[in-house]
C-alpha cells in the first residue's frame, strides 16, 4: 500500500510519485521498445508484411479494449479497498476478476480464431483490390495471437490487481521475462535462425504467444505464493462466479471498456480509411504509431500511478490528497514527455528509417510524425488526468470525452482533411492533434469540478440503502 500522508510538500509528493511510478514507467517503456523492435524485424520483410501485422494489431487492440472492463474495474476497487484497509473485500475482487477473465478470454479467443480472416478482409474493404499477402499472413498472425489471449487476459488482470495494491515492481519483473521471451523467439522464428524454421509474420505471432504463456504462469505463481502482498489460498477459493462482486467490477469497468471500444473502434475506421490510400500509406502510419510509442508508454506508466494514488487516497477518505496527486503526476509527466519529444522531433527521419528504408514510406511518414510529436506534452496531461478519474471510479466521463473527441472531432476532421481536401495521411494526424487538444480541455474541466471525488462514496451509500 502507498503511504498516504497529507503533510508532504510538492517536491516530496513528486518524489513519492516517481518512486511509485518508475516501475510502471519502465514496464511500459520496455513494452514499447519490444514492440518497436518487433516492428523493425517485421519491417525488414517488406511494407506488405508490416501492413499485415499493423492491420491485425488494430483488431487485437479492439479485443483488448473490450476486456478492460475487468482490468480497470479491478484496479480501482482493489486500490480503494486497500486504501480503506478492507482486505477481505480486496481478496473477493481479486478472485472474481481472475475467474471471470479466464472464462471471458476463452470465449473471445474461440470466436477470434473462427472469424480472423473475415475480420481482416473487412479491414481491407476500401482497397481497390485485396492484398492477398496481407490477408493470408495477417489471418495466420491473428489466429495465433487470438489463441494466446487465453493467457494474455489473466496476465493483464494480475498486473492490474498488483497495481491496485501499489505494487508496481512485480508487474515490471514479469514484463521483463515476457519481453525477453517475445523478442528472442521473434528473432529466431521470423528469420529462421539456426535450426528454427523461417516463419516470417507467423513467427512474430508465436513469439508474442509464448511470452504471454510464460508471463501468465509466473503471475499465477506470484499470487499462489503470496510474494507481492496478494495471496490466493487455493484450498479456500471457490471457482464460481460471485455476481455481486462482478457487478461492482463491471459498474466501474464497463464504461472504461466502452471507452476503449470507442477509441479502438475509431482506430479501425481510420485504418480502413488509410488502407484506401494504399499499402505504402498503411506501412507509413504503422511506423508513426510505433515511433511515438516510447513517450506515450511512459505517459501510460504515470497514468497507472495516478490511478493507484487517487484510488487509495479516496479509499482513505483523503479527497484533497487525491486531487493533488493527480495534478502533480500530470505536471511531472508533461515535463518528461516534453523533454523526450525534443530529440525525437530533431531526428525524425533517422527514427523512421529504423523501421523502413523505403523512400516512399519515409516521405509520407515524416511530416505526419513531426506533427504527432509536437502534441506529446499535452497528451501527457490527458493520459494522467484520465487515469486519475479512473482511479476514482469516474469512468463514465472519460468514456463521454473519448466519444466526443474520437468520433466527433477527429472523425469529421479526418474525412475533411484526409479525403475531401486531399491531404492524405498528414490530414489524419492533424485531426488527431486537434482531437487531443479538445479532449484535454474537457478532461481538465471535469477534474476541476471535484465531482469525481464523490462517485464511489455515493455507490457505497446506495448499497447500504438497498
Amino acid at each position: 500500500m502507498v503511504e498516504l500522508t497529507e503533510n508532504y510538500t510538492e517536491k516530496e509528493m513528486r518524489i513519492r510519485i516517481l518512486k511509485l511510478a518508475w516501475p510502471a514507467v519502465l514496464r511500459m517503456f520496455l513494452q514499447s521498445v519490444v514492440g518497436i523492435v518487433d516492428v523493425m524485424m517485421i519491417g525488414s520483410l517488406g511494407a506488405a508484411a508490416l501492413a499485415a501485422v499493423d492491420m491485425s494489431n488494430r483488431l487485437m487492440f479492439v479485443l483488448i479494449g473490450a476486456l478492460t472492463a475487468l482490468t480497470i474495474g479491478s484496479t480501482a476497487l482493489v486500490a480503494r479497498y486497500t486504501g480503506a484497509k478492507n482486505q477481505e473485500k480486496a481478496n473477493q475482487v481479486i478472485v472474481q476478476s481472475i475467474v471471470s477473465g479466464i472464462i471471458l478470454s476463452t470465449l473471445l479467443a474461440v470466436l477470434g480464431i473462427i472469424f480472423a480472416e473475415d475480420l481482416l478482409r473487412l479491414m481491407m474493404i476500401l482497397m481497390e483490390e485485396v492484398d492477398n499477402f496481407v490477408l493470408r499472413n495477417g489471418s495466420v498472425y491473428l489466429k495465433i495471437v487470438f489463441a494466446s489471449m487465453i493467457f494474455g487476459l489473466p496476465l493483464m488482470i494480475i498486473n492490474a490487481l498488483l497495481q491496485g495494491i501499489g505494487d508496481m515492481k512485480t508487474p515490471l519483473y514479469i514484463m521483463v521475462v515476457t519481453n525477453i521471451i517475445n523478442t528472442v523467439c521473434n528473432y529466431l522464428l521470423i528469420f529462421g535462425i539456426g535450426f528454427f524454421p523461417e516463419l516470417g509474420v507467423a513467427g512474430a505471432a508465436i513469439g508474442t504467444a509464448l511470452g504471454r504463456v510464460v508471463g501468465a504462469l509466473i503471475g499465477f505463481g506470484v499470487l499462489i505464493h503470496g510474494k507481492a502482498g496478494i495471496k490466493i489460498d487455493l484450498s479456500k477459493v471457490k471457482f464460481k462466479l460471485d455476481l455481486k462482486v462482478i457487478k461492482d467490477i463491471f459498474i466501474i469497468g464497463i464504461p472504461a471498456s466502452i471507452e476503449q471500444l470507442i477509441r479502438q473502434g475509431s482506430q479501425i475506421v481510420y485504418t480502413l480509411l488509410i488502407a484506401g490510400l494504399g499499402t505504402i500509406t498503411v506501412a507509413a502510419n504503422a511506423i508513426i504509431m510505433n515511433g511515438q510509442m516510447i513517450p506515450i508508454m511512459i505517459g501510460f506508466g504515470f497514468s497507472m500511478a495516478a490511478t493507484t494514488l487517487v484510488g487509495q487516497s479516496l479509499g482513505a477518505q483523503k479527497e484533497e490528497l487525491a486531487k493533488e496527486y493527480g495534478k502533480q503526476t500530470a505536471y511531472l509527466t508533461m515535463i518528461i514527455m516534453g523533454v523526450i519529444s525534443i530529440p525525437m522531433f530533431i531526428w525524425t527521419t533517422p527514427i523512421i528509417k529504423l523501421f523502413s528504408d523505403n523512400l516512399s514510406v519515409v516521405s509520407i511518414a515524416k511530416p505526419a510524425m513531426k506533427i504527432s510529436i509536437l502534441m506529446q506534452p499535452v497528451f501527457a496531461i490527458l493520459m494522467v488526468i484520465s487515469g486519475a478519474l479512473r482511479g476514482a471510479g469516474d469512468t463514465k466521463w472519460t468514456m463521454y470525452i473519448i466519444a466526443i473527441g474520437n468520433w466527433g472531432v477527429r472523425m469529421l476532421l479526418s474525412l475533411l482533411l484526409g479525403y475531401y481536401l486531399g491531404y492524405g495521411l498528414i490530414g489524419f494526424w492533424i485531426a488527431m492533434v486537434i482531437d487531443i487538444g479538445v479532449r484535454t480541455v474537457l478532461i481538465m474541466w471535469r477534474y476541476s469540478s471535484d465531482k469525481w471525488q464523490e462517485i464511489q462514496g455515493n455507490r457505497e451509500k446506495t448499497k447500504l440503502v438497498a
